[in-house]
C-alpha cells in the first residue's frame, strides 16, 4: 500500500472535486452540475482549510484587538446624516426657481421615478451630476454653495429634517451619505 505524503493529504480534496465534478458533467444536466459542483467546492475548501491547520499549526500567537473603541479606527462615513438647515434649503429653492424651472418642475425630483433613481445612490453623486452637468444650458456653471444648497432642498423635498448644522460642499461628506431612505418617503 503507499504512504501518503502532508501534499497529498493537502490536495486530495482538490482532486476529489475536479474527478466528481468532470463525472457530473457527464451524466447530469447543467443546473445540476453546477449545484453540485459549487457544494463540492465549498465542501473541499472545508476540507483542505481543516487539513491545512492540522498539518502546520500556528507557533505564534495572532495579534491583539484593541480593548476600547477609542483605538480603533473611525466609523466610515457611510453612516454620516444628511444635515442641512431650513435657510439653506429655502436658498436651494431659490436656486432651483432661477436656474432650473426652465426645464424641470420641483416635483420630479421627489416623485417616484426620482426615488428609484436615486434611492441606491448618495448624496455625493447627486451633487456631481448638478455640479457638472446643470444646468443644461450652462453645465458647470453654479457655484459650490449654490449646488449644495439646491441639493438640500431636494433633500427637504424627499423628507430628509433639516437641522442645526448647514450641509457643506464636502465629497468626502456627501458620499457619506446615503439616499436610501428616499424609497421610503
Amino acid at each position: 500500500m503507499c504512504q501518503m505524503t502532508d501534499h497529498d493529504q493537502v490536495h486530495r480534496p482538490r482532486l476529489f472535486f475536479f474527478c466528481t465534478l468532470t463525472l457530473a458533467r457527464f451524466s447530469m444536466n447543467r443546473s445540476t452540475t453546477l449545484l453540485l459542483g459549487s457544494s463540492l467546492f465549498v465542501l473541499s475548501a472545508c476540507a483542505s482549510a481543516g487539513s491545512t491547520a492540522t498539518a502546520a499549526p500556528s507557533a505564534t500567537a495572532p495579534e491583539s484587538v484593541p480593548a476600547s473603541s477609542s483605538e480603533s479606527a473611525p466609523a466610515p462615513a457611510a453612516s454620516a446624516m444628511a444635515s442641512f438647515t431650513d435657510g439653506q434649503a429655502d436658498r436651494g429653492r431659490e436656486v432651483f426657481r432661477g436656474q432650473c424651472t426652465e426645464c424641470h418642475a420641483s416635483s420630479e425630483f421627489s416623485d417616484a421615478q426620482f426615488k428609484f433613481k436615486w434611492s441606491r445612490r448618495h448624496v455625493g453623486s447627486l451633487y456631481q451630476m448638478i455640479q457638472t452637468q446643470m444646468p443644461e444650458t450652462a453645465p458647470g456653471s453654479l457655484s459650490d454653495d449654490e449646488t449644495v444648497n439646491l441639493v438640500s432642498y431636494i433633500l427637504r423635498m424627499n423628507g430628509f429634517e433639516p437641522g442645526d448644522a448647514e450641509l457643506a460642499a464636502d465629497r468626502a461628506v456627501l458620499d457619506g451619505i446615503s439616499l436610501s431612505s428616499i424609497r421610503n418617503q
